[in-house]
């Protein structure tokens, strides 16, 4: 018996690096911008365990030897959640530690305040599963989650078609196929989706006038010519964006336009930076300044398979054949056998375009001066809802022209 389970993300990932940095006028500090915020307890407690998850797949060995890397840290963190609602003893135990959620949490969906974000979380279960009522609760209220009815014994590559139409609905046409063939079998009695959809624009737009090819470095020191986007904060002296910087690394922010949403570039490409320093502090440390900007317009795609990535993060008894989710169902044992995790981003003069989609399937088992950043080398980034900190898309660029 065996457990499919399968993430797909469509995300957008930028950094910045810096050239000629001006040391900053000697003046009082002005407030920081509202990037990661200051939010009751267990909200912060959930946030802050989204940012180490989504690191700790940024900085995973199995998918370091990508030049471009995009997830969705909230997308698949939520999928992984509702599981591990289900999830007994060592089972839920592993599943809580990889995912960073402290003792005694209660995983839930922040509260996302906004129109240019859309978030959809939906479980399709086997028609007949009994499902316990305790764990049906957890998904409505702590998730809200909507529930479907599924026949995957009769006919699941109906029911797959089904659930793959109604990501691509909840992602704007973003994320198609999200379960590939075979993936849904007769063996499936539990799906469970994220659908993550985000368009917005910059509150300043990058003048398509002022973008000009440039050479871009990659980390093999070869270079390849990309499109440079470049800002004029000298036309509007009020447009400022965010700017901070410490030892070995610096931090644009520009916001989206409504300010509920934030795109964050750090350079360089350095995971490190952002695991050691903690993505909250160092996002809180940016404040208004002028930069003069330079960076890619690119688009970005990752695909990834997730089985032997979150086992060497410690969750190998999800996996198992001794995984424990009877929390969910007393009707058959489950085991997850696969996670799939796919993302996109698309990144112009307008603003962002980002969508993720993430599938669980469960099946039975036995200032005056301005600091000038040129985004010509890998970089890194992060675009947060301004209202939680959450860390929406996260990853890092290493060849723009990759696609």
């Amino acid at each position: 018996m065996t457990i499919s389970a399968r993430l797909l993300a469509i995300g957008a990932v930028l950094v910045v690096t810096a050239c000629g940095t001006q040391p900053a006028p000697q003046e009082p500090l002005p407030p920081p911008l509202p990037v990661a915020q200051q939010v009751q307890g267990d909200v912060s407690a959930l946030i802050k365990a989204t940012d180490a998850f989504g690191l700790d797949l940024l900085a995973a060995p199995t998918l370091a030897d990508r030049p471009n890397l995009v997830l969705s840290p909230v997308s698949v963190s939520l999928a992984l959640q509702m599981v591990a609602a289900g999830a007994v003893g060592e089972t839920a135990a592993q599943m809580n530690k990889v995912l960073h959620l402290p003792d005694g949490a209660r995983p839930r969906l922040p509260a996302f305040d906004q129109t240019d974000l859309k978030v959809s979380n939906t479980v399709w279960a086997q028609r007949g599963l009994n499902l316990k009522p305790a764990y049906r609760d957890t998904l409505r209220d702590q998730f809200g989650t909507t529930m479907n009815d599924a026949d995957f014994l009769a006919d699941p590559g109906q029911a797959r078609d089904r659930i793959n139409k109604t990501v691509t609905d909840q992602t704007a046409g973003k994320i198609t196929d999200l379960f590939p063939v075979d993936a849904i079998d007769r063996d499936t009695r539990l799906v469970l989706t994220n659908a993550l959809y985000l368009k917005a624009a910059w509150a300043r737009e990058f003048p398509r006038s002022k973008t000009a090819d440039a050479q871009f470095t990659r980390a093999d020191g070869s270079t390849v010519t990309v499109p440079m986007m470049h800002n004029d904060p000298y036309k509007d002296p009020e447009a400022k964006v965010g700017y901070a910087e410490g030892p070995g690394y610096q931090v644009v922010t520009l916001p989206y336009k409504g300010g509920k949403l934030a795109f964050s570039v750090i350079v360089p490409a350095s995971v490190d930076v952002l695991r050691g320093k903690g993505m909250g502090a160092l996002l809180g440390e940016v404040r208004p300044a002028t930069v003069e900007l330079a960076m890619p317009r690119f688009t970005a795609r990752s695909s990834m398979e997730l089985t032997e990535t979150l086992s060497r993060a410690g969750m190998p008894a999800a996996f198992s054949p001794g995984a424990d989710f009877s929390g969910i169902t007393d009707d058959t044992r489950l085991v997850i056998s696969t996670v799939q995790h796919k993302t996109f981003v698309q990144v112009d003069e307008e603003g962002t375009e980002a969508a993720a989609a993430t599938g669980v399937g469960v099946a039975a088992t036995s200032a005056p001066m301005a600091y000038k950043v040129t985004v010509d080398r890998p970089f890194l980034f992060v675009i947060t809802d301004t209202g939680t900190g959450a860390p929406l898309f996260l990853g890092r660029v290493g060849d723009p022209s990759a696609g």
